[in-house]
């Protein structure tokens, strides 16, 4: 490089940056991918688990009027089953646990009633523990039959919602 001028010099040293800088790093740029898609297929598959059916906001339809909802109120001094505002029974408390089995029983006989019913939903008080939700859940969703082997789909498509606030309660404000 001695026997060149000086700007021979800077154009050959520019185009040895120019080589350099045009190289991509790939392997950091695969690791950030592999990062990236392992969180989201973990985050995918947590609504997943649940098997819910989130109703979709486009949809409008008018509600039948000859149908009558089946309800589960949980609260914690108990669980109680209505089906379009008449009481079919009262099952357990948080104290002494709830009664899941005589829950499903019920509502295996509800089932043979209406066959084509898919539909339940699930009325919680905001202090009631996620562990009492899913066990409800499995609960009302299926059932194993005679066998044991075979499980029984009862009312897969459940709502969610919040208690009605009991009519004895003091109100959220609350007055002195």
């Amino acid at each position: 490089m001695r026997g060149l001028s000086r700007s021979a010099r800077l154009a050959l040293r520019r185009e040895r940056r120019k080589k350099e800088a045009g190289e991509l790093n790939l392997v950091s740029m695969i690791d950030i991918l592999t990062v990236l898609v392992f969180f989201l297929l973990v985050n995918s598959t947590g609504v997943s688990i649940l098997g819910l059916n989130l109703p979709d906001a486009s949809k409008v339809s008018e509600p039948d009027p000859n149908r009558r909802p089946l309800t589960v109120l949980i609260r914690n001094d108990g669980m109680l089953l209505t089906e379009g505002g008449s009481e079919l029974g009262r099952y357990g408390n948080a104290a002494e646990g709830y009664d899941y089995k005589a829950l499903t029983q019920r509502l295996l006989l509800v089932k043979d009633a209406r066959p084509d019913e898919t539909r339940i939903t699930l009325l919680l008080e905001p202090s009631v523990s996620h562990d009492t939700l899913v066990q409800t859940m499995d609960a009302v969703r299926i059932t194993p039959a005679e066998g044991g082997r075979v499980l029984r789909d009862l009312f897969p498509s459940i709502s969610l919602g919040d208690a009605p606030q009991r009519a004895d309660a003091a109100p959220a404000g609350g007055t002195p």
